[in-house]
């Protein structure tokens, strides 16, 4: 039943997203990966060499990751990058029309990515780990993130991790252009899903 609301709704060009608090406890165990596998923070720039519709990285949104400051944690298996996600403290695309605005006191988690050929082996727990190391993170700082409301696979936890539930935002498309909405309570938080300004300051 709610698979089938979710497909009517993307039918409909209304997309929801699940906007989150990460889980802020200090003492969720690192997880031991398999053999070969390694998690590092390396410069963006490093991920130049993996741009590509594989990995589903772009030198432009390189260049504007590095131009905000934005931080990654990557996945590498053998030397091959197999996951990744990015950190920002200020701002980051949703789309070519939207983007997420965050308060002062939050860290945006976005743009995760697993290569599905190296899927259920908690790579991105191991990415979540480290996260909060790349930025200061003082009393009052959290991180903050949202998932699809239909992306089962990007919903499941490890069962070490309990996000909190913060409330909805999204977009519906007409016409063409997208009209943003972003729910009370991720507002109040300091979270908001709105239209790329043509002059960002």
């Amino acid at each position: 039943m709610y698979t089938t609301v979710m497909s009517r709704l993307a039918g409909l060009g209304i997309r929801l997203f699940i906007v989150e608090l990460g889980d802020n406890n200090p003492h969720i165990a690192h997880p031991r990966l398999p053999a070969g596998y390694t998690t590092e923070t390396p410069p963006v720039e490093k991920l130049r060499a993996w741009a590509g519709l594989e990995h589903s990285l772009s030198h432009r949104f390189l260049d504007e990751a590095i131009e905000r400051g934005d931080r990654c944690v990557a996945n590498f298996y053998n030397g091959e990058l197999v996951g990744y996600g990015f950190v920002t403290r200020s701002r980051a695309p949703v789309t070519d029309q939207l983007e997420v605005l965050i308060d002062d006191h939050l860290r945006y988690r976005y743009k995760g990515w697993t290569h599905p050929a190296h899927r259920r082996k908690h790579l991105s727990h191991a990415r979540g780990r480290i996260n909060s190391t790349l930025f200061p993170m003082s009393d009052g700082h959290r991180m903050v993130s949202y998932v699809d409301s239909h992306n089962f696979a990007s919903r499941l936890k490890h069962p070490d991790v309990h996000p909190v539930r913060l409330g909805y935002a999204g977009y519906v498309t007409f016409f063409g252009e997208q009209y943003p909405f972003t729910g009370r309570i991720p507002r109040r938080f300091g979270f908001e899903l709105r239209r790329i300004s043509r002059a960002k300051p």
